[in-house]
């Protein structure tokens, strides 16, 4: 919800609603979309065969995910839903999240465990929190150098949640294997991004969240809500519900 100022709306009585469940399945699916074209090296394998190459020694450090940890930061609806198809490929998976108690994350096949062990541990870390004053450069500099020079970053959350300049220069040092980023802090990204030129990185463009179906349910989901306002019904979603208190 970082794109609406929920205090302004609530200082003006103005309810906001959501639609939390739309893209579950897709944002989860291009998350292991980005991490297995990250470590199977899809992207670099096809633009070197379209240039030229046939050089199966070129791609010596494509390692099995099957035994590899996955780390997931915040254990939300998507993030669960990426557990479950990661396990299915043998994948341990690790979960902060300090707003669920261990027994929940577990319940769901996960480990809880702190931040700073997350991501050491890691073989690949994706990131499932929303943007806010609590998250907004979560993975700086000093966590970036906790991971595992071979590890693997997937963002399909906000872009604003990574220092972006501290991915790019550890990239280009060598010191994280690579990243799959589907948002960045600004969209487009400017052509100067650093990102835009640091080695083994996919972007795509603020695209997880799509497909035919997705936006269809989302339009509807969105009419619904606000037809049930309009006829004095309560509404599904609502963000800042104190709202409705202060109409009672």
């Amino acid at each position: 919800m970082d794109n609406v100022d929920l205090a302004a709306a609530s200082k003006a009585g103005i309810l906001v609603t959501n639609v939390p469940d739309y893209c579950v399945g897709e944002v989860s699916d291009h998350a292991l979309a980005l991490l297995l074209a990250l470590a199977r090296q899809v992207v670099v394998a096809d633009m070197a065969v379209k240039s030229g190459a046939w050089n199966v020694k070129a791609h010596a450090e494509v390692r099995r995910l099957c035994g590899q940890t996955l780390g997931l930061l915040g254990f939300g609806k998507i993030a669960r839903a990426l557990a479950s198809k990661v396990q299915a490929l043998g994948m341990k998976v690790l979960a902060y999240d300090p707003y669920l108690k261990p027994e929940l994350i577990a319940s769901q096949g996960a480990e809880a465990v702190n931040l700073d062990r997350l991501i050491a541990e890691a073989d690949a870390l994706s990131i499932h929190v929303p943007l806010s004053p609590e998250t907004r450069n979560l993975i700086g500099e000093r966590e970036l150098a906790l991971m595992k020079p071979t590890a693997l970053l997937i963002n399909t959350s906000r872009g604003g949640i990574v220092d972006e300049q501290a991915l790019a220069a550890a990239l280009a040092a060598g010191r994280l294997g690579g990243a799959g980023l589907d948002v960045t802090s600004v969209e487009p990204p400017p052509p100067d991004h650093p990102l835009r030129r640091a080695p083994h990185v996919i972007l795509t463009p603020h695209l997880a969240f799509y497909s035919r179906e997705s936006v269809i349910e989302l339009q509807t989901k969105a009419a619904d809500e606000v037809a049930r306002a309009l006829k004095g019904e309560p509404p599904r979603s609502p963000v800042n519900p104190e709202v409705l208190a202060h109409r009672i």
